[in-house]
């Protein structure tokens, strides 16, 4: 009878352990250069920004009228702005949006909104202006709807979507069909003569008693499906949640998506989310497919609104990894954000706050790299050692802690290098409140929810001490030896740590080249009675399933203009000059990416064929990563020499 006695002893033990396994997030992480935001406007607020065709950035906000401003840097600084719509008649005009078209029209709609008394002349409304010469000069007011003429009837913040057909659409919220009752849907109006007429409104989607609000539409890279993300405060939260409707193309809103259609869903599931509710959502999409959502929510912020961003996959869908790209201060708000996709992948946030309109940029990273380098523990990072990044900057956080934090990581035959630089001008060793950087790493990427023995951890303080602790399957337990080895270097309001993992304290004979191994960073901000703690987007500290994947370098040479890549076997070159680069291939590709120096996407292609054309390439280093049909591989350096 004992065998069957302890028969649910094991089943339970089984179920344990099997109800610890999750699946991991394979999307990618936000990465916010929080430290430094950029000032846009000094004044305004619902701001927006976009790339032109001819690589300039520009921005339009609302500022007693609407007002535009271009940049020729990537948004490092911006012109004077310049009003292209004046306010008059006690009417403001406010929440502009803007597109460039195909054949280069750049057009911003903006939203009249009469203040009080009202009288039944002046209509809430919904306008634009077109430029046919990059902006310098803008054409006359183009009324596309009008509304009511009381706020109880108005239409409200409008947002242009092009579809590969030339079909304009302009999509807004609009009460005014609802002079009964406090409902609102979201209208589209179109155009096919590039804005200059457009067709009378129809519904998108609505939800009976409630208020759809804030369109703001999509193509998904599949070029068949439209998302929109909109406000909606019908799901029983008694708050605005972002939301996604969609429709294929083939439809084109031929009906309109009501509160029971499949063709709606939250977009944030708040199993796998903090509950952080709140409206202003707007939605971009990436050059991989993914998507990036964001909105504000009073979430963790002394109840006021803050800017959240989160990535989704190519179907709008699974919005996770939830970051604030600003370090908005407690007693502050950021109001009515938006983002921009620009240069080949880098997300531009832009939030009003602190009496003006700022802008930060982020990188999405799916994994990070890890090239082989010869590092010197010496708590000095030089350009030489071999980091991905020549400025040890492939991780960045802060704008949670304001205790700006950068990391990188290489490898060599001995060891995995960490190197980490942290802005804090008061460094707290002691107690329960003491600053820390906590790195993590799984050595099998285990799909766990608590650590495993193939789990390590090292805490390092600010006096240059660190605890080295080991997973054991609930729980992590300090080890009394390691071999690691420990730098640390500290300036007026700076310190610098660099650490040697020996691969034999990981358990491993030498590096495991590919996606082996996971990695978190943990940084822990006291100031000796409380204290702030951040981590990489959708990472848990504890959860080795959630940390990020680690992509481990061949250790290859660098190479230069016009060396070869690959062995002879499948061997690829870089032809051309002054930037006008393409890689030629002996075999066809299976997929190629390329990076620069900061881990940021510059080019993903997925297409079988044995030419590659690259995009701009500056002077400088960059990494090549592609494989081929024929299953060969490669992860090298790649040289642009002027």
């Amino acid at each position: 009878m004992k065998p069957f006695a302890l028969l649910p002893v094991f089943l339970f033990s089984m179920l344990c352990a099997f109800a610890a396994k999750t699946q991991p997030y394979s999307g990618s992480r936000i990465f916010w250069d929080s430290r430094t935001p950029v000032q846009v406007f000094n004044g305004g607020g619902y701001a927006r920004v976009m790339e032109l065709q001819d690589g300039r950035l520009m921005a339009c906000c609302e500022w007693s009228g609407i007002r535009i401003s271009f940049s020729s840097n990537k948004g490092q600084t911006w012109r004077e702005p310049a009003t292209i719509v004046t306010n008059t008649n006690n009417v403001p005009n406010c929440v502009p949006d803007m597109i460039q078209l195909q054949d280069g029209t750049i057009i911003v709609a903006y939203n009249p909104r009469p203040s009080t008394p009202y009288t039944d002349d002046r209509r809430f409304s919904i306008r634009l202006k077109r430029s046919t010469d990059n902006g310098r000069t803008w054409g006359q007011e183009i009324v596309v709807y009008d509304g009511g003429s009381t706020f109880e009837t108005g239409c409200w913040e409008p947002c242009l979507l092009e579809l590969p057909s030339g079909e304009l659409q302009l999509y807004f919220a609009d009460e005014s069909p609802y002079t009964t009752n406090n409902d609102q849907q979201i209208s589209i109006c179109r155009s096919y003569d590039k804005g200059l007429t457009w067709s009378a409104p129809a519904c998108v989607s609505y939800r009976a008693g409630f208020r759809d609000g804030m369109p703001v539409p999509v193509l998904l890279q599949d070029s068949t499906t439209i998302a929109v993300a909109i406000e909606d405060n019908g799901w029983g939260y008694n708050d605005f949640v972002p939301t996604i409707v969609r429709n294929p193309i083939s439809r084109n809103w031929s009906s309109y998506v009501p509160a029971s259609s499949t063709y709606r869903a939250k977009a944030i599931d708040y199993k796998y989310c903090p509950l952080a509710t709140g409206g202003a959502p707007y939605l971009r999409v990436l050059p991989n497919g993914e998507t990036v959502l964001s909105h504000q929510s009073p979430y963790n912020h002394s109840g006021k609104p803050d800017m959240y961003v989160y990535v989704g996959n190519k179907s709008a869908r699974n919005f996770k990894a939830m970051s604030s790209p600003f370090p908005v201060p407690q007693n502050q708000q950021a109001l009515w954000n938006s983002l921009a996709v620009i240069d080949t992948g880098v997300v531009v946030a832009v939030s009003g706050y602190g009496g003006g309109v700022k802008m930060v940029k982020g990188y999405p990273k799916h994994q990070l790299e890890v090239p082989y380098g010869h590092p010197v523990i010496d708590g000095t990072r030089t350009t030489s050692e071999g980091y991905f990044s020549s400025k040890g900057e492939q991780i960045l956080m802060g704008s949670e802690t304001e205790t700006y934090t950068y990391a990188d990581l290489a490898y060599d035959g001995d060891s995995l290098y960490v190197v980490c630089r942290v802005y804090d001008n008061l460094l707290v060793s002691e107690g329960d409140h003491a600053d820390v950087v906590s790195i993590g790493l799984d050595t099998e990427a285990a799909p766990y929810t608590t650590p495993q023995t193939t789990s390590f951890r090292y805490d390092v303080s600010p006096d240059a001490t660190f605890n080295m602790y080991r997973g054991t399957s609930t729980a992590w337990e300090v080890q009394e030896i390691s071999s690691s080895h420990l730098a640390f270097r500290r300036t007026a309001s700076v310190y610098t740590i660099e650490m040697a993992i020996p691969w034999s304290e990981l358990g491993q004979e030498k590096a495991p080249l590919g996606n082996a191994m996971t990695f978190n960073i943990q940084v822990t901000n006291g100031n000796g009675t409380s204290h702030v703690v951040e981590c990489i987007a959708d990472t848990k500290p504890n959860g080795p399933y959630t940390w990020m994947p680690l992509h481990f370098h061949a250790d290859e040479q660098e190479l230069s203009v016009p060396q070869k890549l690959m062995p002879e076997a499948c061997t690829i070159e870089l032809v051309g000059s002054k930037g006008n680069y393409q890689l030629c291939a002996t075999k066809e590709f299976r997929c190629l990416q390329l990076f620069d120096l900061h881990g940021r996407f510059l080019l993903s292609m997925n297409d079988h064929r044995k030419t590659v054309r690259l995009p701009f390439l500056s002077p400088g280093l960059y990494f090549v990563r592609a494989s081929f049909l024929s299953g060969e591989t490669l992860s090298r350096k790649l040289s642009i020499r002027s």
